[in-house]
């Protein structure tokens, strides 16, 4: 089963194997996060997939649309996927309140898309310092981003910023995915 938004595939067995390409290019598995800070559920692909890589992960999972959140505990059972809480919030603002409050995660999960748009917000140099501060010492960032034509230079953009803020920056690419994995 493959959830689709205006034509874009958010979940399905080709974003599931996107994924599992990232990570093992990046190793994750090596890695041992006790808690996951997840921007952007979709079908649910990825929490699904940090369960089964970690299977004592405690996640937090945002997202700002309502009917894609009761898709994917209905169709792809996020419901059933262990230490799972879900919100239905704007993630650029939950992000603020997680500052404020000054929690931390041991790996965060960026995957905001609206079908085949990416928010701007992602690529904001306030943002993703926001992030930083929400990292554990030893967390790691993964985002997924477009490199596709109108993407191209705003995922080289992204690639600066990150540089600048991370210790530890690394880029994958496939298909019409750029994936960006990154220490603090």
């Amino acid at each position: 089963m493959k959830l689709l938004v205006n034509g874009s595939p958010q979940s399905g067995s080709h974003i599931a194997n996107l994924w599992k390409r990232a990570f093992d290019h990046f190793s994750i598995e090596t890695q041992k996060p006790k808690s996951a800070l997840i921007l952007g559920v979709g079908g649910a692909t990825v929490v699904s997939l940090l369960s089964d890589y970690f299977p004592q992960i405690v996640q937090t999972c945002i997202d700002i649309d309502k009917v894609i959140i009761d898709i994917a505990k209905k169709y792809f059972f996020l419901c059933s996927i262990p230490d799972v809480t879900i919100i239905h919030a704007d993630a650029k603002e939950y992000v603020k309140q997680l500052v404020a409050k000054k929690k931390t995660y041991d790996c965060i999960i960026i995957d905001l898309f609206i079908g085949g748009s990416i928010p701007s917000f992602v690529e904001d140099r306030k943002f993703i310092e926001s992030i930083h501060r929400l990292l554990t010492p030893k967390g790691f960032l993964c985002i997924n981003f477009l490199r596709e034509a109108k993407y191209r230079a705003k995922s080289d953009g992204l690639c600066a910023i990150l540089q600048s803020v991370f210790s530890q920056t690394k880029d994958f690419e496939i298909a019409r995915n750029r994936f960006f994995y990154v220490h603090k």
